[in-house]
């Protein structure tokens, strides 16, 4: 375990629901429908992590990476050539 800066302390509902405190949520990037990850340890403590910033999360992220290209796909159509659209973008530039 890291060192610890502040610890927070909470309690479980009847439902076994936990809530993370706002200090702990923003100290690791959660943010509201973020999707995370919770690992049990060798010392039997609980890591709680935004999914996909781990190394062992890469295939997770190449997974999301092309779903959202293939959600893109051919939603850019503005009939134009990509030269036009560089010249576009550019101005008067020429290469």
């Amino acid at each position: 375990m890291n060192a610890q800066t502040k610890i927070e302390v909470g309690r479980m509902t009847s439902k076994g629901q936990v809530l993370l405190p706002k200090a702990v949520r923003d100290a690791i990037g959660l943010a509201p429908n973020a999707r995370y990850k919770i690992v049990v340890n060798d010392k039997n403590e609980a890591v709680i992590a935004p999914l996909g910033y781990g190394p062992e999360d890469a295939d997770l992220r190449v997974r999301m990476m092309r779903e959202g290209i293939a959600k893109l796909h051919g939603t850019g159509n503005s009939g134009k050539s990509t030269d036009e659209i560089m010249r576009e973008l550019r101005g008067d530039w020429q290469p």
